[in-house]
């Protein structure tokens, strides 16, 4: 099947949607699919290569010409313009890519409505504090009534765009990993939490350095930790963005360089060199609507403590594969209590170790091909993966 991802966002620029929409452009582009990335971000600098590849997988960029209509990777590209565009590249279905911000992803979603292709839209992020302000704009759209295949990524993420479309049916479509990719070789049994050569456990998170993924609250956490449990952990936060250099004035001003290391972006051979000398992952952003970077913790094996009420909850559970907290308050109690008794930690790395988590390529894979039949049988169309039900 001809598939057009359609996205704002794409890489050069890096974050949890377009590296989702690259990678799941290719896996289906290697299992047959015929996909493209049709987005308004401006390539990579003739000077400075893209950071992922798109591979073989095309991108088309629209809306260049148009560069005083806009800001960052946002460009003005009309219905009609679109629809042409579509028309001409032989699309059966269109993957709508929405996060808080998405005119480009929008048009094609409302382009359904006027006989367009078949369309799923997911969205990309937690709309929960933005609900009456979306919730107003789908009313004046009637997007609720558009034939279109509504998703989000996690149970959390899709309550919230339910509600703002007015219990419109909004299915579960999760970001893909290769669990296999990340797994780590074991620890030494002997050591507990720590890993072998390591003279204190190392707490990890991986973010944007935005206001959104709380990283300011985390250090807070962690310097409030290092207070009671003074040279007991090492913590590593890895990500670039605006807040970075504030965080790492604040960590000079405490006098907490040796404990807390600020690494900036890396790239995933480098992150996954991390995780192997880490002991617990920590995703504190409640507002966290998938969270990748814990899942690509938890495949490698690492415990989790994650926020309650976030994305996140969809593949950790209490207990099990981590713990779910309800505030930063319980978060530092948390990992107090963790490097208190270490086999609690270890019990879990182990669990996680031998069981795979349920979110993996092959699932998403379907969970997307089912999506599209559903979304061509709004249309009564047929498409290439069979009759519309």
């Amino acid at each position: 099947m001809r598939i057009a991802h359609v996205t704002d966002v794409y890489l050069p620029r890096l974050g949890g949607v377009e590296l989702q929409v690259h990678d799941l452009a290719s896996r289906q582009y290697t299992i047959g699919h015929e996909t493209f990335v049709l987005t308004t971000t401006a390539p990579p600098a003739a000077n400075r290569p893209a950071a992922l590849r798109p591979g073989d997988v095309p991108v088309l960029r629209v809306g260049r010409d148009t560069a005083g209509l806009g800001a960052g990777p946002y460009r003005a590209f009309g219905a009609r313009a679109l629809g042409e565009v579509l028309a001409a590249y032989g699309v059966e279905a269109v993957h709508a890519h929405v996060s808080a911000f998405s005119p480009l992803a929008w048009t094609a979603a409302r382009l359904a409505a006027a006989g367009g292709p078949p369309t799923v839209v997911s969205v990309h992020s937690m709309w929960h504090d933005i609900v009456p302000l979306v919730r107003r704009f789908a009313r004046w759209q009637d997007a609720a009534a558009w034939p279109v295949q509504w998703a989000a990524v996690s149970s959390a993420a899709a309550s919230a765009v339910r509600d703002a479309l007015d219990g419109t049916p909004v299915a579960v479509l999760p970001n893909g990993i290769d669990p296999a990719a990340w797994l780590l070789p074991a620890p030494d049994p002997a050591t507990g939490l720590v890993r072998p050569g390591a003279p204190v456990p190392t707490l990890i998170s991986v973010m944007r350095m935005v206001r959104r993924k709380r990283p300011k609250a985390l250090l807070r956490t962690l310097l409030a930790l290092r207070e009671s449990h003074p040279g007991r952990f090492r913590a590593v936060l890895v990500g670039d963005g605006p807040l970075l250099p504030g965080l790492r004035r604040e960590i000079a001003a405490a006098g907490a360089g040796a404990d807390i290391h600020l690494t900036g972006a890396l790239d995933r051979s480098a992150i996954r060199a991390l995780l192997a000398s880490a002991d617990v992952y920590v995703a504190p952003a409640p507002r966290e609507s998938f969270g990748i970077a814990a899942l690509e913790a938890r495949s490698a094996g690492l415990p989790v403590v994650a926020r309650a009420g976030s994305g996140v909850a969809d593949f950790i559970r209490h207990g099990v594969e981590g713990w779910l907290v309800q505030s930063d308050e319980e978060l530092r109690a948390t990992l107090g209590g963790l490097l208190d008794e270490p086999g609690r930690a270890a019990a879990v790395a182990r669990h996680n170790r031998a069981v795979a988590p349920v979110v993996r390529w092959e699932t998403v894979l379907d969970a997307a091909d089912a999506l599209y039949a559903r979304a061509a049988a709004f249309l009564g169309r047929r498409t290439p993966l069979g009759e519309a039900a």
